[in-house]
């Protein structure tokens, strides 16, 4: 088969030169790494993209004791001169190995080249003939003819008609019968069609279902497709839907590899039945541990990385895998092994030439020895294990088999092992329809705290081993669930077995993953776990009545509490709200100062001997003491007499009424309770926003939710978060609550409201749920769609509704939120909320302003006692003698006032008059003038 993938790209010549690194044991340096030479085909872009990720992952990683420099060159792999060129450029440099595409045509070139100088040649394609023998070529693509033959008699096909694309064809369809032949079942080859233009697919395909069709119960038609790529399954899949042969009555088997990046759902309602295999299975530790960077990378740059791995990508980083495990086992044996080969950085051949002319006639010296370790080695690999047998093909590897059928999505259905054949997916005998039992069941779960974590004691693994019972290392709310279930149900036994890749269950190219996946699979009886209800899922499994019910959620770090400031006594009062109040207080006092003036019931006269005076005591400042006094609701010696005056007055005093009652009301809440600022209140202000990230779980229903949702506001949240860079989705909860807390309020977490209440709990106290849930969802216990646990399915129904109506769920929500939350209210001994006490924080700005008050007013009275002082006045009056104040007073009749120092009469200005003063002595009007002009100053 040729082993091409379609794509474009730009022809590039990466050199990655890598520095010294020492041997295992000895210091032998190898300053620029061993040279591998690589030549890829144009449309080999999914390929090349795995063999420069391994080398760059290499090149990256400070173990290792060598690295590798490469020089990639993309030519048409069909193109024999071309070919032939840039083997001879690589041999000319003096590469270690050649690693490559090949293809039907250029085998024959490839195969002679490396058979004559020693090259060893790795290509991620299959051996187009076996028979021939190849020293020096190494096949990472496993045959599976032998599986084709092996499904068809587990399908129990009769007669199948054959679809190939390249001559190759031909020869596999050879070897097929050659096994069909073996088999117990005899098997006709009706027709075989070649298709010679994938782009004109639809025409073959009519042309067969014209010719045989249509089918019946008694006459289905069952196609064997066997093609050169995955770029032509993919076009055969489209057409099949297009010319109407995805109807009851076909079956179809793909010789792909890589069905599940195929859509294969898209075939699950029209009747039509598919079969096809999956080399990379996608479940396994090693690719879940693969796909964390491999997902991470841009795809601008790395072509073919994602959320899954291609098998062409898989196989190139398998074989550079490959590669380094027998450069390393080499070294280890004998470190000096490559001494005499490196000079001045480049690699000569038995010490005579540099690199490996293809004009000279000596081969690679050390050929044989890199062919024969890489026969020996082996790793566990994106493909599965990776043994080279002495032919150069793969041996002892395991292939996946997938179907999709009418009201069935894609699953797994077995696998096929070499040396063993087909074996069925569900060995499990509580899967079986027929006789299964149920006494003792499989339950699967994920460690997610409080439904299931280690107990304190065994959460060091080297405590869990001499436990007996399984099930006595866990607990959680899941623990006590199926505890209570067993219960009600009579006590049936089970054993708990968490899912190793912490996923709950999502449907990635037709193929449940996760704990959907284990129920499917029949690896289990039971999901319990926090697994939500969705139409999508029960499609495949049964869900029991839900057990609990949730919504997707907000979690934000909490913000810090807003403490009161110097002046929060101002904030019950918006600023607008003063500057009005300190307005009305001038415009009242301006306004009383001019009421007075104008009205005769505020001007007093005073009855004198020497002159009879009006005074008025509304003067400006005793308008603005009126009405400051009654701002502060103390009053004033000085009380309006006019109507008009009292009408302002009044007024005033209903006002400050509503004002003071007001801000007295405002004021205690704003002095006792500390304002939480939260920057978002909903998931429309979230998805308004460019300055908070956010994310959810990268499989599972909350995901789900918003990809498949029809709220703008959800669309346009999702496709944020499936397009922002770095990644926003985290891979558990944890880990998603881990990053709110370190991202320092830079990212919100989308998560169950239950999760969000548990976390909300748990130390160090800083997280919250912001806004309501978006939706409402419940989880349910799942079981597998067979008679017996459906019939099982239904006694939980009932017994989950027993629980909760008796109340033990809420006993149990509550065990492990409430109880065992380490963030609760601080109570008194009573049991009640203690009450918060004001700190001098809150009220500091009224003691600034006392303490400024005080300190101005003593300022100011030194100022005036010092003025005065130097005028030789006390208070504003003239210091005078008691002789001459005895003299003024008694004449005028004007009271005495007594002063610490002296006698001083007020002497109102203007009230002697001229006849008066001239009956006064000349020496005694002197002094009284004197007396008049100095004092009324």
């Amino acid at each position: 088969m040729q082993c091409l993938s379609m794509g474009t790209v730009v022809l590039a010549v990466l050199t990655v030169l890598i520095s010294s690194a020492d041997c295992t044991d000895n210091s032998v340096q190898y300053q620029h790494g061993f040279p591998i030479g690589a030549i890829f085909d144009w449309n080999d872009v999914y390929a090349e993209t795995g063999f420069r990720y391994a080398m760059n992952k290499i090149l990256r990683q400070k173990k290792n004791h060598f690295n590798f420099s490469t020089i990639i060159e993309d030519v048409s792999i069909n193109d024999s001169f071309q070919l032939v060129q840039k083997i001879c450029d690589h041999l000319s440099n003096g590469v270690f190995a050649l690693v490559g595409s090949r293809s039907y045509v250029s085998r024959e070139v490839i195969d002679s080249y490396t058979r004559v100088f020693h090259m060893p040649y790795l290509s991620p394609c299959t051996d187009y003939h076996p028979k021939d023998h190849k020293p020096f070529s190494i096949f990472m693509k496993p045959d599976n003819t032998r599986a084709i033959a092996s499904i068809i008699n587990y399908l129990d096909w009769k007669e199948f008609h054959y679809v190939y694309d390249t001559d190759y064809g031909l020869s596999r369809l050879m070897d097929l019968k050659l096994w069909l032949k073996d088999g117990e079942n005899q098997v006709n080859v009706i027709s075989t069609w070649r298709l010679h233009r994938i782009q004109e697919v639809h025409r073959d395909l009519r042309a067969l279902d014209k010719q045989y069709g249509p089918p019946t119960n008694f006459t289905p038609i069952n196609v064997v497709f066997d093609l050169s790529n995955e770029t032509a399954y993919g076009a055969v899949l489209d057409k099949i839907r297009n010319v109407g042969m995805n109807k009851k009555g076909y079956s179809y088997l793909l010789g792909s590899l890589d069905i599940v990046n195929h859509d294969l759902e898209r075939f699950s309602h029209g009747g039509v039945n598919i079969t096809g295999f999956q080399l990379v299975d996608h479940e396994s530790a090693t690719v879940q541990s693969f796909l964390e960077e491999w997902s991470e990378l841009p795809r601008s740059i790395w072509e073919g990385a994602g959320s899954t791995v291609r098998m062409e990508s898989a196989l190139l980083v398998d074989t550079a895998s490959l590669l380094r495990e027998t450069i390393h086992t080499m070294l280890k044996n004998d470190s000096t092994v490559f001494r005499s080969t490196f000079r001045r950085a480049k690699v000569y051949n038995y010490d005579l030439t540099q690199g490996i002319p293809c004009t000279g006639n000596k081969p690679w010296m050390h050929g044989l020895k890199i062919m024969e370790n890489l026969k020996k080695v082996s790793i566990n690999g994106l493909t599965g294990d990776v043994h080279i047998d002495q032919d150069g093909r793969r041996q002892n590897y395991s292939i996946g088999v997938y179907r999709v059928g009418f009201k069935e999505n894609p699953r797994k259905i077995g696998n096929w092992v070499d040396k063993k054949g087909f074996v069925p997916e569900g060995t499990n005998d509580t899967l079986t329809e027929d006789g299964a039992d149920l006494s003792s069941l499989i339950v699967t779960s994920i460690f997610e705290r409080p439904f299931l974590q280690y107990k304190k004691e065994y959460e060091y693994p080297e405590n869990r081993k001499n436990v007996k019972n399984p099930n006595d290392l866990y607990e959680g709310y899941c623990v006590d669930l199926i505890a209570a279930v067993s219960e009600q149900l009579g006590g049936f036994k089970y054993t708990i077995r968490p899912i190793k890749s912490s996923v709950y269950g999502a449907k990635v190219n037709g193929t449940w993953t996760g704990m959907i996946a284990e129920l499917v699979n029949g690896k289990a009886d039971l999901a319990v776990a926090p697994l939500t209800i969705t139409k999508q899922r029960e499609e495949d499994i049964a869900f029991t009545k839900p057990f609990m019910n949730s919504g997707i959620s907000i979690m934000i770090k909490k913000p810090e509490i807003q403490k009161p400031g110097v002046f929060s006594f101002l904030k019950p009062f918006s600023i607008p709200l003063w500057m009005c109040i300190i307005a009305g207080y001038f415009c009242v006092s301006f306004g009383m100062f001019i009421v007075s003036r104008f009205s005769p019931a505020e001007w007093r006269r005073k009855c004198l001997r020497v002159d009879n005076g009006v005074v008025n005591k509304f003067t400006l400042e005793s308008s603005l003491w009126f009405t400051m006094g009654a701002l502060m609701l103390q009053g004033s010696d000085t009380c309006p007499r006019s109507v008009a005056g009292r009408i302002i007055g009044g007024t005033w005093w209903f006002a400050v009424l509503i004002v003071i009652s007001s801000y007295t009301a405002n004021l205690a809440a704003f002095l006792t309770i500390d304002k939480l600022l939260t920057p978002i209140q909903n998931a429309d202000d979230l998805a308004a926003q460019t300055e908070i990230t956010y994310g959810t779980l990268e499989s599972g229903s909350t995901q789900s939710f918003f990809k498949d949702s029809k709220v703008p506001t959800y669309q346009k949240m999702w496709a944020y978060m499936s397009t922002a860079y770095p990644r926003v989705f985290v891979k558990t909860t944890a880990e998603g609550v881990r990053k709110v807390r370190e991202m320092k309020g830079k990212y919100a977490f989308l998560l169950e409201s239950v999760y969000n209440e548990y976390f909300g709990q748990r130390e160090p106290c800083d997280v919250m749920q912001v806004g309501p849930p978006l939706n409402t969802k419940g989880y349910g216990i799942a079981t597998p769609k067979t008679s017996k646990h459906q019939e099982l399915s239904e006694k939980m129904s009932i017994a989950i509704l027993q629980l909760k109506e008796n109340g033990s769920l809420i006993k149990m929500k509550r065990r492990w939120w409430i109880d065992k939350g380490e963030c609760g209210v601080q109570e008194d001994n009573q049991g009640n909320k203690k009450k918060k006490s004001l700190s001098l924080s809150n009220l500091a700005g009224v003691f600034f302003i006392l303490i400024s008050g005080l300190v101005f007013s003593i300022i100011l009275a030194v100022c005036h006692f010092l003025r005065s002082r130097s005028n030789n006045k006390q208070g504003g009056f003239l210091m005078l003698g008691s002789d001459t104040t005895n003299m003024y007073c008694g004449h005028f009749g004007y009271p005495v006032e007594e002063r610490s120092n002296g006698m001083s009469p007020k002497v109102p200005g203007g009230i002697l008059s001229n006849a008066e003063k001239q009956d006064w002595p000349e020496e005694s009007n002197h002094k009284i003038n004197h007396i008049h002009a100095t004092s009324l100053l």
